[in-house]
This record gives structure tokens, sequence and C-alpha cells, in this order.
């Protein structure tokens, strides 16, 4: 398995899809409670978004291990991907505040906005601006982990499957104690979904004995069975957790798709994604709230070109720029570690 895989790139843009989608069907036809929760379609895209990147970061982390040939470090692989987040999430929360705050459609208080800023907002209890900025506090927080799992993975050879399924499977009991306890658990109820992306990569040299057909069939089974069964009144958190881990153990076992031009397509989707993903909703709001007046075909026109448009201009002015400049950062504080080592021996 590689960082620049097809399977990877393909399952990264249905993830941003069924976001996208979800917030659309939510416009449009409303959560559709009792029945098939459209709100539920989107939180499987942030799912499979969380074991993407977990498995991402780990392969990550062993190239920079090979290249430097010793430990990737802590601090500047947080560096790296503080410069990766930040900027842009910065940018939209500011941006969205100031329109909100210009329309006078909606007020959010100083601490509010520093949360959604710092995102900690998932510890201080404000509301994300933009709703789907609640799922980066989670997913900053776990990278704080991965370093030392990848050192855990890398030091256990092949029984390190074992031990991160152990992990995995004591991490759910944790949280069912917690919940049973009435303790609050929602700062620790995502962790058995990044977990697998842990065990993915620990499995990354397993033959490939699977179609990658069987991936997506899975994450469109998923795409049906998860909102509908939530929307039938089953607890969506404790389900998230097998579904993660399927899909885990599914990514090593299966082939590389041979579709050149559904790789490409899902390279350039996976490479905008994270601009999709912030800028989709503002879009929504602007091309069927503030044009509500105009024909329906020009709000849809200007949705799907605005969010291309944005996520174009946010990849290439902000997200990328920023992510070199961190890259570069983060190879420099190693090579200060690495030249301070050598001063001391």
């Amino acid at each position: 398995m590689r960082h620049g895989s097809a399977n990877l790139d393909v399952l990264r843009s249905i993830a941003v899809s069924l976001v996208v989608i979800s917030h659309l069907l939510i416009e449009h036809v409303g959560h559709g409670e009792g029945i098939y929760s459209t709100q539920i379609l989107g939180t499987l895209g942030v799912l499979i978004f969380f074991v993407h990147t977990c498995l991402v970061l780990m392969l990550s982390l062993e190239r920079q291990a090979m290249k430097d040939r010793q430990d990737p470090g802590t601090i500047p692989f947080l560096v790296a991907r503080a410069f990766r987040i930040y900027p842009l999430s910065i940018v939209v929360v500011s941006v969205v505040v100031f329109i909100d705050w210009a329309s006078a459609s909606g007020h959010h208080g100083g601490w509010a906005v520093l949360s959604n800023l710092l995102l900690i907002q998932n510890i201080t209890g404000h509301e994300s601006v933009p709703p789907v900025l609640w799922s980066l506090p989670f997913e900053l927080q776990m990278y704080l982990f991965l370093p030392t799992l990848y050192l855990f993975v890398s030091m256990s050879g092949r029984f390190a499957r074992y031990g991160i399924g152990l992990l995995w499977i004591g991490m759910v009991v944790v949280i069912l104690a917690v919940w049973r306890l009435g303790w609050d658990y929602s700062l620790i109820m995502f962790f058995p979904c990044f977990i697998p992306g842990v065990l993915a990569y620990s499995l990354r040299d397993a033959t490939k004995q699977l179609a990658p057909g069987l991936l997506f069939a899975f994450v469109g089974t998923m795409a049906i069975a998860y909102p509908w069964i939530v929307g039938h009144g089953v607890k969506a958190t404790m389900l998230s957790w097998p579904i993660c881990l399927a899909l885990g153990i599914m990514i090593p076992y299966c082939r590389e798709i041979e579709s050149v031009k559904l790789a490409k397509l899902g390279e350039i989707v996976a490479r905008y994604s994270f601009g999709i993903y912030l800028t989709h909703v503002p879009m929504i709001n602007f091309s069927f709230h503030f044009l509500h007046k105009q024909p329906a075909v020009i709000s849809w026109i200007v949705f799907f070109v605005g969010t291309g448009a944005l996520s174009f201009l946010a990849y290439h002015l902000i997200e990328k720029p920023c992510t070199d400049f961190g890259k570069a950062l983060s190879e420099r504080m190693k090579s200060h570690q690495l030249q301070a080592k050598s001063n001391i021996s």
C-alpha cells in the first residue's frame, strides 16, 4: 500500500461527496426523521475521512522515518499538520463570521469565535461555525497520538495488528463503561473510528485478495443501510465503530482500481476535498437562500460552480502554500534536532 493509492483517493472523494449530498438533501428534502437520516449520510462521509486520514498519516510517518532514518518526531509532525489544517479553516471561519455579522443573520460571541479559530469547540462546547467544522477538533486531537502509535506498530512487527485490535476493543469497552456510569464520553467517542486507520496501516503488507469493487460496494451499502437504521432509532455512535473497523480491515486487502479515468477523477476530487468540505455549506446558504428568488437552475449552477471555484482557489492560494511551508518548517525542526543530538554525542 502506498501514499498515492488510487483506492484511497477514490475513497476520499466518496467521503466528501457523501457530506455534500447529505447537506443538499437536508436543504431540499429534510432530515428524513423516522425513515432515512440524511444527516447520518454525511456522518458516514466523516467516518470514512477519519479512517482514511489516520491511514494516510501513518504512511506519511513511515515515509518520513525511512527518509530521515530516525523517529519522525511528534512536534515536527504536529507542526506540519497544523499548517495543513489551520490556515484554511481560519479563513473560512473568519469569512462566515463576518458575513453573519454584516447581514445580521447571526451573532457569535467572542469566545465562540476563538474556539472555532483554535478548533477546540468540542472542548468548550461552542457551536461550530460553519457546522461542518465539528469534525476537525476530533481529528486534530487524534494527531497527538499518531506518532506514538506509529512507533508501536513499527516496533511490534507482525504482532502490531493484534495490539491495535486489542486497543480498539479496549477503547470500545472504556467508552461503554463511561456511558454506563453516566459520564460525558463525547471527547473520546470517535477514537474507535480513528484506530481502524492505524489497523489498516498495520495490515499494509497483506496480500491483496479482494477486488476493489468490494470496498466501494461496502461503502455504498453503508450509505443506504447506516442512515436507514439510524433513522429507525438505533444509536449512530455505536454503529459507527464496527463500520470503521470493517473499513479499516478491508482497505489493505483490496487490489488497486485499474480504471485510469476513475483513478484520475479520484485524484482531482481528493486534492480539493478539504476546500469542498469547508466551503460547500456557505455556498448552499448563498445559492439557495440568498438567491432563493432566482430560478432553481440558477441556484444549482451557482452552487456547483461556486463550490468548485472556491475549492480550487482555497487549495492553490491557501492550503497548498501553507502545507508546503509547514513541511519545510517541520524539516528544519528535525534538522535542528538531529544537529543537537550529534553535538551531544
